[in-house]
C-alpha cells in the first residue's frame, strides 16, 4: 500500500502541484485561477494525442452508421445473433464503440490527484513538496480574479461546468440508432450517462467540492468545445465536393 501511495504522490499529485506553483510563481501577476487555467492548458497539450484519436474513432463510427443500421434490421427479430453480428462489425473495422467514454477514465486519476492538491495545496506545509527549482511563493492565496474563492464550493461556477460538459459531449457523441443490441446498447446507456448524468453530477460537487477543480474542469471542457468545432470545420472543408 505504501508503494502505490508514494507511487501516486510521485508520479500524479508532486507533479500537478510543482506545475500549479510554476505557473502561479511564472505568470505576470500571482492568481491562482490563471495558474489553473494555465495548468489545464499543459494537461491538454498532453492529452492531445488520446483526445484526436478518440474523435478520429467517433467520427469513422459515425461513418459506418448506416451499414450499422442494416445489420441491426437483418437481425431484428434475434438480439444475441445481432449482438455478435455488431461485435464482428466494430472488430472488423477496428472501431471501439466505447471510445467516446474512454477519455473521462484516462481523465479520472488526473481529476483524483488534482482535488487532492486544491485541496491540500493551500496548505503552507505542502510546499515542502516542490522540487528544488520552483520558486517558493510562501504561501497561495485562493482569491481569484479579486471575487471567487477556490478554496470553497461555488455553484454558479458549477452551473458552467455542467453546461460546458453537457455541450461538449453532444458535440462529440456519434449519431446513434435504436434497438443495437449488445455492445451497441451498452454504449447507448454509457452514452446517455455521459450526457446527462455527469453533468448533474458535476453540479452536485461543486457544493462541495473546492471550485479550483470546478474551474479546472470547466476550462478543459471549454477548449474540448473548441477542439470540437474546429475538427468540425476541418473535416466538412475535406469532405466538401470541389465545384
Amino acid at each position: 500500500m505504501n508503494i502505490l501511495s508514494v507511487a501516486y504522490t510521485e508520479i500524479l499529485w508532486r507533479p500537478l502541484f510543482n506545475g500549479l506553483v510554476f505557473f502561479y510563481t511564472t505568470l505576470p501577476m500571482e492568481d491562482l485561477g490563471l495558474a489553473i487555467v494555465a495548468l489545464t492548458v499543459a494537461i491538454r497539450l498532453i492529452l492531445a494525442p488520446l483526445l484526436l484519436k478518440q474523435q478520429r474513432a467517433q467520427r469513422q463510427l459515425a461513418e459506418l452508421q448506416p451499414e450499422l443500421k442494416r445489420i441491426q434490421e437483418k437481425y431484428k427479430g434475434d438480439r444475441e445473433a445481432q449482438g455478435k453480428a455488431v461485435m464482428q462489425f466494430y472488430a472488423t473495422h477496428r472501431v471501439n464503440p466505447f471510445s467516446g467514454c474512454l477519455i473521462l477514465l484516462i481523465q479520472l486519476p488526473i481529476l483524483i490527484a488534482l482535488f487532492q492538491v486544491f485541496r491540500q495545496g493551500f496548505e503552507d506545509s505542502a510546499l515542502n513538496y516542490l522540487y528544488t527549482f520552483i520558486q517558493n511563493p510562501g504561501t497561495l492565496d485562493p482569491l481569484s480574479f479579486g471575487v471567487l474563492d477556490l478554496a470553497r464550493g461555488n455553484i454558479y461556477l458549477g452551473v458552467v461546468a455542467a453546461f460546458t460538459q453537457y455541450l461538449q459531449t453532444k458535440l462529440a457523441a456519434p449519431p446513434t440508432t435504436p434497438g443495437s443490441g449488445g455492445a451497441g446498447d451498452f454504449a447507448k446507456a454509457l452514452q446517455w450517462q455521459t450526457t446527462y448524468f455527469f453533468p448533474l453530477l458535476i453540479l452536485f460537487w461543486s457544493y462541495t467540492l473546492p471550485s479550483a477543480l470546478t474551474l479546472y474542469w470547466t476550462t478543459l471542457n471549454f477548449f474540448g468545445i473548441l477542439q470540437e468545432v474546429v475538427m468540425r470545420k476541418m473535416s466538412d472543408r475535406i469532405s466538401r465536393p470541389v465545384a
